[in-house]
This record gives structure tokens, sequence and C-alpha cells, in this order.
């Protein structure tokens, strides 16, 4: 009991740091960026990581349910592939260096579930956080000292190609013994990349509409107040972390209830605390002048805090059906709730703009909450019958 308290710490630590610098790699860009350029910075983040959950394509999955020595080389093979087939398309796109750095990111997600597939927690840890602090380092510097778009995103890609070295190691060491069918893999993994592409979406797709509609400036001005809120998800990520598997463990419908609704509360409350340090931070931010070529818009943060706020209903939700093997289901409310949040992007951004989006955003979290609660009844109350 003491070991699996310790990995909890261990790994809840390890997450808080790797996120939080992960979040941090773009939310110090503004102080020394005009916000057209950091429009532009995080569009094509945006876009590289749409990129990652296709050509992941759900093999993470894999990894941990089969022999972790025998898929990870199969799973790296697969996305080599994929890799080759989307790059014909991609070569002489804008967009060909974005999706080879989704591709290192789908490497490296193979490699940490290569790791948790057989229980290396150090090594999990250490790869969480040395990828921080090389992506930390290399972004920072690089759109601090010669920035260009093509530089900004080789330095995304030389921070996870370093941190994933060691996956190729491996690969080798096996001599790239393959087995698998190919079209078994694909129907496989295609639901699982379609419902990651969704999440993203969720979260990501305004920015592409605000710069289709507006301008890069504009899209800058978003982000900035975005990642004040986005810091939400990753204090949420550390109650997941220590709670999660309580959840997947949980025998008994009233355990089971007991860590939804502790999970639920530790998360509404630190994202009820995180929110108003987000607040005060801006707020800080404004009055010492730090980002004056930026818009104070703190009414728009507020908007886009509360629309995180709601988020542990989802979280907590998503957590349950897993749990009662349902996971199927996440992907009808996500599907759902991206098309939702494009529809309304569309709609209102060319008549509100920028706020356009932040009301998207906030109408859209609540859409998929509400859609993802009710299925979640549906099922639990089909659970109390089968009792």
């Amino acid at each position: 009991m003491k070991i699996l308290r310790n990995n909890f710490i261990l790994i809840g630590l390890s997450e808080f740091f790797a996120k939080g610098l992960s979040w941090l790699s773009l939310a110090i860009i503004p102080f020394f960026t005009p916000p057209e350029i950091y429009g532009e910075i995080v569009l094509f983040y945006s876009i590289i990581i749409f990129f990652m959950p296709i050509y992941l394509f759900g093999q993470d999955r894999l990894i941990l349910k089969n022999n972790p020595e025998e898929e990870v080389t199969n799973s790296v093979v697969f996305s080599i592939l994929i890799g080759l087939f989307l790059g014909l398309f991609f070569y002489f796109s804008d967009y060909f260096l974005a999706s080879f750095a989704g591709l290192m990111l789908a490497f490296n997600k193979i490699y940490l579930t290569y790791f948790r597939a057989n229980e290396s927690l150090k090594s999990y840890v250490l790869n969480r956080i040395s990828y921080s602090i090389f992506r930390f380092l290399f972004v920072v510097f690089t759109v601090y000292f010669f920035y260009s778009l093509n530089n900004y995103i080789f330095s995304e890609i030389f921070a996870v190609f370093f941190a994933t070295i060691g996956l190729f190691v491996i690969c080798f060491k096996s001599k790239w013994k393959v087995s698998f069918n190919f079209f078994d893999r694909l129907k496989h993994g295609f639901p699982l990349m379609l419902h990651g592409i969704s999440l993203f979406g969720i979260a990501l797709v305004d920015r592409f509409i605000l710069e289709r509609f507006t301008n890069y400036e504009t899209v800058g001005n978003y982000s900035f107040i975005y990642i004040f809120a986005s810091g939400l998800i990753f204090l949420y990520s550390i109650v997941g972390v220590i709670n999660e598997k309580k959840i997947y463990k949980s025998i008994f419908l009233k355990d089971l209830l007991l860590n939804i609704k502790s999970t639920l509360v530790f998360m509404f409350l630190l994202g009820l605390v995180g929110s108003i340090l987000s607040m005060i931070l801006y707020l800080v931010l404004f009055n010492f002048e730090f980002v004056a070529n930026y818009d104070f818009m703190l009414t728009e943060l507020i908007v886009l805090l509360l629309a995180h706020l709601v988020l542990p209903f989802y979280l907590v939700s998503n957590y349950f059906l897993i749990q009662q093997g349902r996971s199927y289901l996440l992907l009808l409310c996500s599907f759902f709730a991206l098309m939702i949040n494009i529809i309304l992007n569309i709609i209102l951004i060319p008549r509100f703009g920028l706020q356009g989006a932040v009301y998207s955003t906030l109408f859209s979290n609540i859409i998929l909450c509400i859609a993802v609660l009710f299925i979640s009844y549906m099922v639990f109350q089909a659970c109390k019958r089968d009792i």
C-alpha cells in the first residue's frame, strides 16, 4: 500500500511539473512577442497537436493490453506507415513540418505507454520531465533569439526527438520484428483516433476559425487569455492521476460513487482556487504593463474560466464510462460537442470576433458535459438494475 501511495505521489508531482512547464513554454512567449506572432505560434502548435492522435491511432491501448515488447515495435512501424502515406499529401504544403512534429509526439506517447505497460514508473517520470525541460528551453530560446515559423516547429521536433531516442533503441534491439494485421489495426484504432481528434478539436478548432475570419493578432489575444483558463486542465490532471485508478478498481457500486464524488469535489475546488489565482495573475500582469501589446479582456477571461470549471463533470463521467466498459460512448459525446463547437464558432465569430470564440467555448463545454452526464446516468441506471 505504501509503494502504491508513493507511486501516485511520484506520478502526480511529475505530471504537475511536466504539464506546468509545458504550459509555461507557450505562456511565457507573450512577454517578448506581439499578438500576431504569438497567434501564429499557437495556431501551428494546435496543428501539431491535431496530427498526434492521427499517427498514434489508438495504439497505446494495444501496448497496455498485449505484450509491450512486441507491440511497441508494431506501433512504431504502423505510425511510420501512416506518416509516409500522409507525407505524400503534405510534402508540398505549409503543414509538412507540423505533421512531422505530430508524428514525433506520437512516438513519444508510444514510448511513455511502453513504460506504463512495464510499470517502469521512474523511467516514465524521467521522460515526462526531460521532455518538458527540453521543450521549454528549445522553444523559448528559438522564439526569443531567431524566430521564424519553421525555426519554431523545428524546436518542437528537436525537443521531443531528444526525449524519445530510447524508443528507437528498443526497436533496433528487436531488429524491427513486426507482426500485425494492418486492417485489424486500422479497425481498432479508427474510433480512438476520431475520439482524440474530437477532444483536441473542441479545445483548439476556434483558433483556426478565428484566423479564417479575423487575423493572427486576434488569435494571439484570444490564445493569451486562453492560457490562463487552460491552466486548470493540468490541475485537474493531478487529481486524475491520483484518483483515476481508484475509480477503475472500484468493485462495488457504492465505492465507485464515493470515488467519483471525491474526485469531482477535489477537481472543482482545485479549479476554483486556480481560477481565482489566474485572475489575480492576469490583473497583475496588466497592472504592471508586462504585456502592454495585448488587449485587456477580463470579462472574456472569466467566461473561459467558467467554461473550464464545468469540465470536471466530463472528466469523472469519462472515468465512469471507461470503468463500465462503455468507452465507445465517449466518441459520440466528443464528436457531437465538436460539431456544436464548429457550428457556434462559424456563426458567432464573423459577427462578434474574439467574443464569439469565447462564448462558443463556454456553450460547447456545457453541451459536452450535459451529453456525457446524461449517457453516464443511463449507464448507471442500467448498472443498478443489473444488481
